[in-house]
């Protein structure tokens, strides 16, 4: 397990119903999408379909019984081409009748019934391995509900700040207008700023409320406004492969399963050897010249052995070799596109590190400017517009910075993503 995972486990013990303000991590929503989704009930379905079909296909080993009956009528009878004085040869009947128990058993089938459960057995794995990868995509949509709410809710933090300062100066304004040393004007502006501000929290809480909605389905919880998301802290190891990767196990799967194939057209042409036996009642017996019903057994042994399928099984062996070659250039291709996303995301991490960096600096000069900007319109000296220019880029710049940090760590969940380590 890796220390990102250990991680986020220690976040998700820490779930709804134990503090006054429940929390919510990345691993814990990530455990609950998976266990809740509907395709997950499908594994005890697969499972239980191919153990049917393993025991259909036991039934090879284990004597067939079959309760046969036939009545016929032929347009002629054998019939003995001479006469002997004194003896009375009788004459066949040309309608017959008989019912017949037959028991038929295999000795050996070539390994035609083994090959077959295990391709089955390994259909089982590519189903579900195919299952995984399906439930492993449920990560993708959490992570893009998870971090929309905590880039919104960071958003909403600023923005109630500033809220909070506008109100302030606005509070000193309408007192500097009352005692006459400021314009209405300005107290005006304040106000549309904060009903700008207003219209803002509105938009911000629609998209909370949608994300955290859909979030909440798929981890099926209630998710409220006193929900804390703890951001998460991964670690990157550029010297992670990517071969933990679910897609390469069911590439690896697939190329059994045309293996366990090729065994099984090699069984197709192998010699077969079966044992059976027949009781039966009827008329005439196995004495063909009696005309009364009588009963009879029979008991005996059977080779098969398609010894020439007109180059049927070599084509096979073709066929499934070419397949074979399919899922190695499949594999060698998903590598590569991997590869190249993860470049992608390398490259990612370094820029918001150096663009969060380069935030603080901005912050820093920001602050000084709004806070020169307050004292000035204070003194007169600006007007309300310019001083929420001033206050706006403030908070853009602060913005800019939580934007940043959840955009390096999704970038390297994404990286983790990619790896198949999440």
């Amino acid at each position: 397990m890796n220390k990102f995972t250990l991680l986020l486990l220690l976040f998700s013990q820490l779930v709804f119903g134990q503090n006054t303000e429940p929390i919510l991590s990345l691993e814990y929503c990530y455990t609950e999408a998976i266990s809740n989704y509907p395709l997950i009930k499908q594994k005890d379905l697969l499972k239980t379909s191919t153990e049917y079909k393993i025991k259909n296909l036991n039934v090879n080993y284990l004597p067939q019984v079959f309760l046969n009956g036939q009545a016929t009528y032929q347009s002629d009878v054998t019939e003995l081409p001479i006469k002997m004085p004194g003896v009375s040869i009788p004459e066949l009947n040309k309608d017959a009748y008989k019912v017949t128990l037959d028991v038929n058993q295999v000795v050996y089938d070539g390994g035609l019934t083994k090959n077959q459960k295990n391709i089955e057995k390994t259909g089982l794995l590519l189903d579900e391995q195919n299952l995984d990868i399906e439930l492993y995509k449920v990560k993708d949509r959490v992570n893009q509900l998870y971090f929309n709410i905590l880039l919104l809710q960071e958003n909403e933090k600023l923005l109630k700040v500033m809220q909070n300062e506008i109100n302030s100066k606005l509070a000193k304004m309408e007192a500097a207008i009352k005692g006459g040393v400021a314009i209405e004007n300005n107290a005006n502006i304040l106000k549309a700023e904060l009903i700008k501000i207003e219209q803002q929290l509105i938009e911000i809480n629609a998209g909370k409320q949608a994300s955290s909605q859909m979030l909440g389905e798929l981890i099926n919880k209630t998710i409220t406004e006193k929900t804390t998301f703890v951001l998460p802290e991964p670690i990157v190891n550029v010297n992670d492969t990517i071969n933990n990767r679910l897609e390469f196990k069911y590439f690896d799967l697939q190329k059994d399963k045309i293996t366990q194939t090729k065994n099984l057209s090699v069984s197709k042409i192998m010699p077969r050897v079966s044992v059976f036996g027949q009781a039966g009642y009827g008329r005439p017996g196995l004495n063909m010249f009696t005309t009364t019903f009588d009963t009879y057994y029979l008991v005996g042994a059977k080779l098969s052995w398609n010894i020439w399928n007109w180059n049927q099984s070599k084509n096979e062996k073709n066929i499934l070799n070419i397949q074979f070659s399919i899922v190695d250039s499949q594999k060698e291709l998903f590598a590569m596109n991997l590869k190249m996303a993860n470049y992608k995301e390398n490259a990612d991490v370094k820029k918001f590190i150096a663009l969060i960096e380069k935030d603080n600096e901005i912050i820093a000069l920001k602050t000084k400017i709004a806070k020169n900007a307050s004292y000035q319109l204070d003194n007169g000296i600006i007007t309300a517009t310019e001083y929420t220019t001033e206050l706006n880029s403030e908070w853009q710049a602060k913005l800019n910075l939580e934007l940043h940090k959840i955009q390096l760590v999704l970038s390297k969940i994404n990286y983790l993503n990619n790896l198949g380590m999440l």
